[in-house]
């Protein structure tokens, strides 16, 4: 990713900041000043906030260099001060983009500030979690498992599946599709249980050589069992995942309830084509907005 436009991104970000600052009181910023272009400050902290905007844009990716970051708020700045002397800022579009962005900034602001309140789970409540997932952790196993995506018609779907599922081995499955579906693909993985997903409580009760047979659109999906390999995981080991999912979840029920309670003081109006009854009518959600920021704070 080219740093300038993940700095591009960041700078957003850094003059909402600027702006929410600005329409309240005078800015509270009082480390060093490291730049200063036509007498525009650029401070450390404003500095240090891109930085971790660019580092928040590239996951996994090596930190810039402070010194390129420095360079591209100052070219911003150049920019910012030019579009003002061009009374850009007076555009009414700008000052869309301006009140949308600020807007924005303060509803991440605000479920940041109550997911940080959010306590982390007890010890209890991990083990608690551990116990109650045999498969995941204490009885984990690792699958290998072979899968045949048939194209077959409708109508041979249901019996195909009862005489798949009812087939031994893994090549006899491949044998029975070849011949019964019009065309047919095999591949072979290793599947942790943690990978599997909603399919793992049933595959975690089968036997090498048994097969589930799964319908699909243009077919169907079957799954044999090829071997089993015991690796489980110690509470230890699994403690520190085990925590991040669970307070993840106390997040977003804590900011579910959050949003519940501030819609249920609210006054909400919907007009126009949005009315209620109308086609566009919006239709509560159990996914808040609010909640569904949660787990990435």
């Amino acid at each position: 990713m080219n740093l300038r436009n993940a700095l591009h991104r960041s700078l957003t970000l850094v003059c909402v900041a600027a702006l929410v600052t600005a329409c309240g009181k005078k800015s509270d910023d009082t480390s060093a000043t490291v730049a200063t272009i036509n007498g525009e400050n650029v401070t450390q902290n404003q500095l240090d906030y891109a930085i971790k905007q660019i580092q928040a844009a590239r996951p996994g990716a090596s930190a810039p260099e402070a010194g390129q970051v420095l360079q591209g708020l100052v070219e911003q700045r150049l920019a910012v001060q030019k579009a003002e002397k061009d009374k850009l800022d007076r555009n009414p579009g700008v000052l869309q983009s301006l009140e949308a962005a600020r807007k924005d900034a303060l509803f991440r602001y605000y479920v940041e500030q109550l997911a940080a309140k959010v306590p982390k789970p007890s010890a209890d409540e991990i083990k608690a979690y551990y116990d109650a997932h045999p498969a995941n952790f204490g009885q984990r196993n690792v699958y290998t498992l072979q899968k045949v995506d048939a194209r077959i018609t409708p109508d041979q779907a249901g019996p195909l599946a009862a005489t798949v599922q009812a087939t031994v081995g893994a090549p006899a499955v491949v044998e029975l599709l070849k011949a019964k579906a019009q065309a047919i693909s095999v591949a072979q993985t290793d599947q942790p249980a943690e990978t599997l997903g909603p399919l793992l409580p049933k595959v975690s009760t089968m036997s090498a050589g048994q097969t589930i047979a799964i319908p699909q659109p243009q077919g169907l999906t079957a799954l044999t069992v090829v071997s089993v390999q015991p690796q489980p995981v110690s509470l230890a080991q699994a403690q520190a995942g085990i925590e991040q999912l669970l307070w993840n979840q106390k997040k977003r029920d804590a900011l579910l309830a959050e949003t519940k309670d501030l819609r249920a003081k609210a006054r909400i109006d919907y007009l126009g084509k949005f009315a209620p009854g109308t086609a566009s009518a919006p239709v509560a959600s159990s996914a808040a907005p609010l909640a569904a920021s949660a787990a990435s704070n």
